[in-house]
């Protein structure tokens, strides 16, 4: 008996932690995707971020990272990830298939997202306000070359500089 319930909690666990990932991918997936085909928009932020100084840029790496593992532990995240993981969960193991359900726990999932893309922008606002006028000139010149040395996907898939 007692090895019965060791199996069924492992298989949930199991579960449990497979969605998991699977959900961490495709919220990888997406920022992935955001950041290399976002268009202009999207390509002046990965130009901004490149053109920091070296110091500057692993720095808010590090800060990146560290909203996500903040983010994940569910601080600052309301309810945080988890429980929408498992509300997602819950709706694809139900017998009946509630649309509604899912929509809210991918709903929490992006708001999420959201959150953490608006902490990295004002990390990077504050950095960036942070410079001297010289420092900030020479942060323009590296992103005015980054800028022209990249090369962009316009809407009918044709490559142009910006």
């Amino acid at each position: 008996m007692a090895e019965r319930q060791v199996t069924s909690r492992c298989r949930w666990l199991g579960a449990a932690l497979a969605v998991s990932l699977v959900l961490n991918l495709g919220m990888l997936g997406m920022v992935g995707g955001i950041i290399l085909r976002a268009g202009d928009q999207g390509s002046v932020l990965r130009a901004a971020v490149s053109a920091l100084p070296s110091d500057d840029r692993r720095a808010l790496r590090r800060e990146t990272r560290a909203i996500w593992r903040d983010m994940r532990g569910g601080s600052g995240g309301g309810s945080g990830g988890r429980s929408a993981a498992q509300d997602m969960i819950a709706v694809l193991q139900a017998e009946e298939f509630d649309a509604d359900a899912f929509g809210d726990s991918l709903q929490q999932a992006q708001d999420r997202f959201v959150q953490i893309s608006t902490e990295m922008h004002a990390r990077l606002i504050t950095r960036v306000s942070a410079m001297s006028a010289e420092e900030r000139r020479s942060y323009a010149d590296a992103l005015q070359e980054q800028m022209s040395k990249r090369r962009w996907q316009g809407r009918d898939g044709q490559a142009r500089s910006n």
